[in-house]
């Protein structure tokens, strides 16, 4: 009877010893699969990470290097261009002068030019000199290019590159508020003064009997007509308008739009030439051109 208790305690002994063993394997193995699993997911995300930093560390360093060929090809880029201007063309190109001797080239030839170049990451250097040296000023290589303002005739392409025509001015007859003079017909054997060296003089010069007068500069035009050494001046229907404003006892007769235009001129083969003039055509396109002149003159004179 002993013996046979005795074999029953050791077999229930035993039956827990299995059950314990075996409740600790299938916890262990559980502990171990979750900690492999979260291991796994672990890795996995940090992979994911370092992955997408690549990613966006290889985008940027593609972007830095699309910028910088794209400076590299710029010749703007990080450079300061002297831009030649005959600044006594109101209301194109002109200086004002501050309080403390500061000067500012203002216009609308001025902010066109400025925003081509800013566009392309560049900066101006203004010149100021009589008109009739721009061309030589270019050849000599003392300016880059020159601001607008300059018709490109036959004769200046011979020497000159030219961007796009961006406007079409109308010129005007200036004369004393006491005469009246509607007509170049009307200004025969009168003396009419013109800017020394521009295509005013080409319409002073084509008034049957009239003597003309060259002068530099439109301002000291303006003189000669109120000093009464003129009759009248062939000046720029726009600057005439300003200079209206500034002067009483003035009077003007607009005349027809003419083939006269504006362009940028470029010595040949310069470097600025095709970015400068892709730029303007993108400008012409797009409105901001037509905004520019608008902001200086009536919408009459915005290029068709």
């Amino acid at each position: 009877m002993k013996k046979t208790l005795a074999l029953a305690v050791s077999a229930m002994l035993a039956f827990g010893m299995l059950t314990g063993c075996g409740s600790t394997a299938e916890e262990t193995t559980a502990a171990a699969t979750t900690a492999a699993a979260t291991e796994a997911a672990e890795t996995e995300a940090e992979t994911t990470a370092a992955a997408e930093e690549e990613s966006t560390e290889a985008a940027e360093s593609a972007e830095e290097t699309s910028a910088e060929e794209a400076a590299a090809d710029n010749p703007f880029a990080g450079v300061t261009v002297k831009v030649g201007c005959s600044a006594t063309f109101v209301p194109f190109e002109s200086i004002e002068m501050a309080a403390d001797g500061t000067k500012t080239y203002v216009g609308m030839n001025i902010d066109i030019v400025k925003a081509i170049v800013e566009k392309n990451g560049g900066q101006v250097e203004f010149v100021d000199m009589p008109f009739k040296s721009l061309m030589a000023a270019i050849q000599a290589g003392q300016i880059d290019f020159c601001s607008g303002g300059m018709a490109p005739t036959d004769e200046r392409r011979e020497t000159l590159d030219f961007s796009e025509i961006f406007f079409y001015p109308r010129n005007a007859i200036v004369y004393r508020s006491e005469d009246n003079y509607p007509d170049l017909a009307s200004l025969q054997g009168k003396t009419v003064a013109y800017v020394f060296g521009t295509n005013y003089q080409q319409v002073a010069e084509s008034i049957e009997g009239a003597e003309t007068v060259g002068i530099q500069g439109s301002p000291a035009c303006i003189e000669e007509v109120k000093s009464g050494r003129a009759d009248a001046c062939i000046i720029d229907g726009a600057g005439a308008t300003e200079f209206l404003k500034e002067n009483e006892g003035l009077s003007m007769s607009l005349l027809d739009k003419t083939e006269d235009c504006f362009a940028i001129g470029f010595p040949k083969e310069s470097p600025y030439f095709e970015t400068f003039n892709n730029t303007l055509k993108e400008m012409m396109e797009n409105g901001e051109l037509d905004e520019i002149i608008a902001s200086h003159l009536s919408e009459q004179f915005i290029l068709d």
